[in-house]
């Protein structure tokens, strides 16, 4: 008698006969945990798509967020551009 028949190897997992039950098992347990997951992944993100949503939707019906030279008091947009410049021109 050989030493494997006479000292088997051990079961796979004692709540599992065979490694194609355990494969099944971890399938069946991989399909369950994404639904799981999908599903709380849905419903965290759903106030933070909801705010978003609301908030394109404010921002469509509103201006532009952009201000224009004028309305800031700049008539010159050279002039506010070029304000690093240490030789600047005489003004008059």
């Amino acid at each position: 008698m050989t030493y494997r028949k006479q000292f088997p190897p051990a079961p796979f997992y004692p709540r599992f006969p065979s490694q194609e039950a355990w494969n099944e098992y971890r399938r069946a347990d991989q399909i369950e945990y994404e639904a799981i997951m999908n599903r709380n992944e849905a419903v965290f993100y759903e106030p933070q798509r909801a705010a978003a949503a609301s908030a394109s939707a404010a921002a469509a019906s509103t201006g532009s967020p952009e201000f224009t030279f004028s309305e800031l008091g700049l008539e010159d947009p050279t002039s506010f551009n070029n304000f690093m410049n240490q030789d600047p021109p005489a003004d008059g």
